[in-house]
């Protein structure tokens, strides 16, 4: 009897061995099944894997699409935002002159992070200018381009200072700060700090994301200085920010507001929806679901109309001549604001979101260096923001309906505020 040896040779694999055996009908035939069954195992693997290229291919396009749709809309923008603070890379062909810095000055372009001095004889530099001037500009000098940058990288130290004033004071002292925290379209990519005096210190993050650093001073005494010093690095990214500038977006007709966000419609610690004033306004409202946008609009010109800007209260601040024992009182009770016809950015955001509630708008109080504001959610697009500015530096989002300072300490001893700045850098990001 001959024994016969069967050989697949499969192209996508090297020749194998399959059967030995002897040659006889009934093995042919149970062979010949067994050949069958490795043709349509083939035939299946080769199915599977076209599906697969098919879908990959699709993930692509679909990935490409998506790409093309987060292009930023210049026009779009520059219509419904005319004056929102933009940065343009500028390239020259030479080093930059003073006659050169004077000409992009005259273009609305001034240096974006530093004195002009150091701009001279850079080939390359980032200004800022308003979106409106640099859609109508006249023409760049011929030895230099510009673009709009979509992303780049903001890196810099806040730097906050106090000063015991309470006469004859030596006691303890527990200081919590909000540190330069992530928000829309903003990723903190690093950050570090330095406590002068030295103290044992913790970080911790509370339900809304801010970051806090506590200091325990087991001894401070009247007169004492106390610095804190936060480096931050961030990547802007200008798409995903102007996402939640709701002057851009459009309210959905009809979206349902989730359970969770129903305790920004209600009353909180110095957010009082039941303001009679704030009831009025409210009243005279279009009939159904407020829109959003057309009524802040609606708000901020009666604020501008009812409270002055209370410059005396910033420069104070600012200055380093305001004194608190709780900085709490800093933000000022909506009655009191309205009865005086006065006040500052805290104390009109603490109105701006009373009166939305009181509209059936939810709200809640923010803050970035040098500027507190309100966030608002607009059904079927989520939280936005009512101050949208690239190189601000997040510091704070109220966790809850509640109001809260963005600094605090123990006991409440009178401290002034000595130092507050934030000085930064923009570098562009390399495509």
């Amino acid at each position: 009897m001959a024994i016969r040896v069967f050989i697949d040779t499969d192209q996508h694999q090297h020749s194998s061995v399959i059967l030995c055996g002897v040659d006889h009908p009934v093995e042919r035939k149970r062979m010949k099944k067994g050949t069958d069954k490795l043709n349509a195992d083939r035939n299946l693997r080769s199915l599977f894997l076209l599906a697969l290229m098919t879908l990959l291919l699709l993930i692509g396009f679909q990935t490409e699409a998506s790409s093309q749709e987060k292009t930023l809309d210049w026009l779009r923008v520059a219509k419904l935002k005319p004056e929102l603070k933009v940065l343009v890379l500028i390239e020259s062909g030479r080093a930059l002159s003073l006659e050169d810095l004077a000409t992009l000055g005259e273009l609305g372009l001034v240096p974006s992070d530093r004195d002009p001095a150091l701009f001279l004889g850079l080939r390359r530099a980032i200004f800022s200018t308003r979106l409106k001037n640099w859609m109508n500009r006249l023409a760049l000098p011929d030895h230099m381009k510009g673009k709009l940058l979509d992303r780049f990288i903001m890196s810099g130290i806040y730097r906050i200072g106090f000063r015991v004033e309470k006469e004859g004071y030596l006691g303890p002292l527990v200081l919590e700060v909000t540190t330069p925290r992530d928000s829309f379209g903003k990723q903190l990519l690093s950050s570090e700090n330095i406590i002068r005096p030295k103290a044992q210190s913790e970080t911790y993050t509370d339900p809304g994301g801010n970051r806090w650093l506590r200091v325990d001073y087991p001894e401070v005494r009247y007169g004492q200085t106390i610095k804190l010093f936060f480096a931050f690095r961030y990547l802007v990214d200008m798409s995903a920010l102007l996402d939640h500038d709701f002057m851009l977006v459009d309210q959905l007709q009809d979206a349902p507001t989730p359970e969770e966000i129903h305790p920004f419609l209600n009353s909180g610690y110095k957010i009082d929806a039941r303001l009679p004033q704030a009831v009025a306004w409210a009243i005279q409202g279009k009939a159904g679901p407020p829109n959003v946008r057309s009524e802040y609009r609606r708000l901020t010109k009666f604020l501008r109309d009812t409270v002055a800007y209370d410059k005396k209260k910033r420069d104070q601040y600012f200055g380093g001549k305001a004194i608190y024992s709780d900085l709490d009182d800093m933000y000022q009770d909506t009655e009191i604001t309205l009865s005086r016809h006065l006040g500052a950015c805290p104390d009109t955001t603490l109105l701006e979101c009373a009166f939305l509630r009181a509209r059936g708008i939810p709200c809640r109080t923010a803050g970035r260096f040098g500027h507190f504001f309100s966030i608002v959610y607009v059904p079927g697009k989520g939280w936005m923001s009512t101050s949208v500015t690239p190189t601000g530096i997040p510091l704070f989002i109220a966790p809850g309906p509640d109001h809260v300072p963005y600094q605090k300490w123990r006991p409440g001893i009178p401290l002034k505020t000595l130092l507050l700045e934030g000085p930064i850098r923009i570098e562009a990001v390399e495509d």
